[in-house]
């Protein structure tokens, strides 16, 4: 059975960290079972970790058909790999489409709690961006306006001045 690689493998972290493989070739790869999915074997690592992070991750999972069961294991790789990407990386669309995915998997049956605190974490952070973002337009709009505003508060000056009576 052949399926597209996922690029994103597990660290050696203990929080769930994630990262990209070295060798990201797209070339068709083995398959390996794995809990009952069949997995790349460039994938069977990461997803031995996590079963063994979240060991009832399938616990309410009852989805019999083989083909099914790889797909959503497909789904749930490809969630992590979104959401294990910088937020500055993820716009708000891939945040939507992940939270999408999370709801679907979670409406199949797997427990997936630990990714919707990562998924509350990168909306979150990107809407500090946004924030942030917005407040640095504005002083940046102040400061044009006070630095067109300095010319004619150096003429007021110099006028004030020469306006005033000899001491």
């Amino acid at each position: 059975m052949s399926k597209k690689e996922n690029k994103c493998v597990p660290s050696d972290s203990e929080d769930d960290d994630y990262s990209s493989p070295e060798d990201s070739s797209s070339e068709e790869e083995e398959t390996v079972e794995v809990n009952g999915f069949q997995v790349l074997v460039s994938q069977e690592n990461q997803v031995r970790e996590m079963f063994e992070k979240h060991p009832d991750l399938t616990s309410n999972f009852d989805i019999k058909n083989q083909e099914l069961k790889d797909a959503y294991m497909d789904v749930l790789l490809d969630l992590i790999g979104t959401l294990w990407m910088s937020t500055k990386d993820l716009s708000l669309e891939d945040l939507n489409k992940a939270n999408s995915m999370l709801f679907d998997l979670t409406r199949a049956g797997l427990n997936v709690g630990w990714l919707c605190q990562k998924l509350d974490a990168a909306y979150l952070n990107r809407e500090k961006q946004r924030v942030s973002k917005a407040r640095i337009r504005e002083l940046e709009e102040q400061v044009k306006k006070r630095k067109l505003a300095l010319p004619d508060l150096k003429s007021d000056l110099k006028k004030a001045k020469a306006a005033a009576p000899a001491s």
